[in-house]
């Protein structure tokens, strides 16, 4: 079975453009996509407090979990869709987009895609719950988003922009930057699961969130592995979809 990449490089490079994806170019996304996050994020906080009326102090309205998880969230939202607009702009250019796999469906049989993606993320999520349960039994993992979530006021407004953030954007986004790009380019100076791990290890650390890294890490690898198997950006986004929406509606 080829991987991934060596796929990807049957659509040829051009002149110019052969490294591609670079391991720096791939990063320097990553990092674009965390700066946006912070900009957009302080942005959004600050129109919604010069917005605010009740005579509330700075400090206690930033403080007020149920005041900015809408616009925290909303920046979020905000900061991925103009990523991605980017990311489409460069992916469109020089059949990058077919190269890495987001045009096409999986290589193996459907029947076969459709039994690695379940088996491994049903690795993933009992590598997960064993290590919440025995590991760090009494640590809430990513514990600053949850409480955020529970925070955003229930209207049905806020529930589509919640659901639209973590079961439609944060995957499509997540895959393009770190199993499209970034192992990709991982891929092209060590071996496979070295790429895969990898990729799997920055996807972990951006999350910012010392306890759940080595869960985020082990998610990561699955659909590291599930693109590597299958060649499809496609598979890989899906099923990062169907994840989240079952984490979401679970908790």
């Amino acid at each position: 079975m080829r991987n991934s990449t060596q796929m990807a490089d049957d659509h040829g490079t051009p002149e110019g453009d052969k490294a591609f994806p670079g391991v720096w170019q791939s990063l320097a996304w990553v990092v674009l996509f965390l700066i946006l996050q912070l900009i957009v994020g302080v942005a959004t906080i600050a129109i919604a407090v010069g917005l605010d009326k009740s005579g509330r102090e700075l400090v206690e309205l930033t403080n007020d979990l149920s005041f900015v998880a809408g616009p925290t969230i909303a920046s979020l939202v905000a900061s991925s869709i103009a990523l991605l607009a980017l990311l489409f702009i460069y992916l469109n250019r020089h059949s990058r987009a077919a190269r890495i796999g987001l045009n096409r469906w999986s290589a193996i049989s459907p029947v076969a895609t459709l039994g690695w993606a379940v088996s491994l993320i049903g690795l993933g999520l009992t590598l997960n719950y064993g290590y919440t349960e025995f590991v760090i039994p009494d640590i809430e993992m990513q514990q600053q988003l949850r409480k955020l979530f529970a925070a955003l006021p229930d209207t049905i407004p806020n529930q589509i922009m919640l659901v639209t953030a973590i079961v439609l954007i944060a995957p499509l986004l997540e895959e393009l930057l770190f199993r499209g790009l970034l192992q990709n380019a991982l891929a092209r100076h060590l071996p496979v699961w070295a790429a895969i791990l990898g990729a799997a290890a920055i996807f972990g650390a951006v999350h910012m969130d010392l306890h759940a890294f080595p869960a985020l890490m082990a998610m990561g690898a699955v659909f590291g592995l599930l693109y590597h198997k299958t060649g499809s950006l496609r598979v890989t986004i899906i099923a990062h979809m169907a994840n989240n929406g079952a984490a979401l509606l679970l908790s």
